[in-house]
């Protein structure tokens, strides 16, 4: 089979892989549509995992089940998480799932930017019927997770204000789902134009000079953390969304923190239960992500795919690999 593997930070080589055959306990799928994550163009991030296959948000088919594999079938359309936790270490007692051990070292194979993948026995129980969804809309369904998970460190609730630093597709999804979440305010702050437009549509105001109870700050720059920062109310939340670059420093007043008793914290990823609550909100209409895509490519071009989301030209590309 066709894979599109990244075998340095900023090259891409389409090769042929081995079929992947399934298991006991495991699942092949055809892939029908992956969406390339923002962590898949950071060069911190991908250094550490070349030469690999990237890719983690998709919607597959069934085509394989192997011996004992019960409540999916050959033929199920499935969105595939790629992390599991074990759900009874310390860190899942204590909410932080996606940093057990088992969670990191679960995986797919080869990674979303293939012809197929191998789900293997770990991951199976996480496989999720999108029947009634569309494959593209599918692909949203983890990056809207790890969104909603983001919510959850940060305390977001209905009635909040929310303070969005970054119309990129997770600032945008953070829009999307705080109304839905019944947020009572959303401000944005984005320095693109089209971006920017792109969260006024979806009901966001352009920030002024309003402290909020909680901002998100999808980007790694550190100005707008440090922005993010200045507009937490007193007793308010700053979460950050995208990680820093190792070694960087954040420019925030420590003795504005402790007086005002600013909660700063960090999310990484989704688990199972963000997995759930951002497919209902798919399935429903309550968000609908499908503006959000505004190029599509076939597997043969997935390093365009890459470029086109590194230099923010993409809000979300989505690499289809049977065109």
């Amino acid at each position: 089979m066709k894979v599109a593997r990244s075998v340095g930070v900023r090259e891409v080589r389409v090769e042929d892989d081995p079929e992947p055959v399934a298991g006991a306990g495991e699942v092949v799928g055809r892939v029908l549509a992956c969406g390339v994550c923002g962590s898949d163009v950071l060069d911190a991030w991908v250094a550490k995992k070349v030469p690999a296959v990237l890719g983690h948000e998709l919607c597959a088919e069934v085509v394989e089940v192997g011996r004992g594999v019960a409540g999916v079938a050959v033929g199920d359309r499935v969105v595939v998480h790629h992390h599991a936790p074990c759900g009874e270490c310390r860190r899942c007692r204590r909410g932080h799932e996606t940093l057990c051990d088992q969670f990191k070292s679960t995986r797919l194979y080869p990674g979303g930017f293939a012809e197929r993948v191998r789900v293997p026995a770990d991951l199976v129980d996480e496989l999720l019927p999108v029947a009634a969804i569309d494959p593209e809309r599918a692909t949203f369904v983890e990056p809207l997770a790890c969104v909603l998970r983001a919510f959850a460190r940060c305390r977001l609730r209905a009635g909040d204000s929310l303070l969005v630093v970054g119309c990129g597709t997770s600032g945008l999804l953070a829009v999307a789902a705080a109304h839905a979440r019944a947020v009572e305010a959303v401000w944005v702050r984005e320095p693109r134009a089209e971006r920017l437009e792109r969260a006024l549509a979806l009901g966001a105001e352009r920030h002024g000079n309003e402290l909020v109870d909680v901002a998100i700050v999808c980007t790694t720059k550190p100005e707008a953390i440090a922005a993010g920062f200045a507009a937490v109310a007193p007793g308010g939340a700053l979460c950050l969304y995208a990680p820093p670059d190792p070694g960087q420093a954040l420019d925030l007043d420590g003795h504005q923190l402790y007086v005002g008793e600013v909660d700063v914290c960090a999310s990484y990823s989704a688990g199972p239960r963000d997995m759930r609550a951002a497919l209902d909100l798919i399935a429903t209409g309550r968000v609908d992500p499908r503006s959000l895509i505004t190029h599509r490519l076939p597997l043969a071009d997935t390093g365009r795919a890459l470029e086109l989301a590194r230099t923010g030209e993409a809000v979300k590309a989505l690499v289809l690999p049977g065109t």
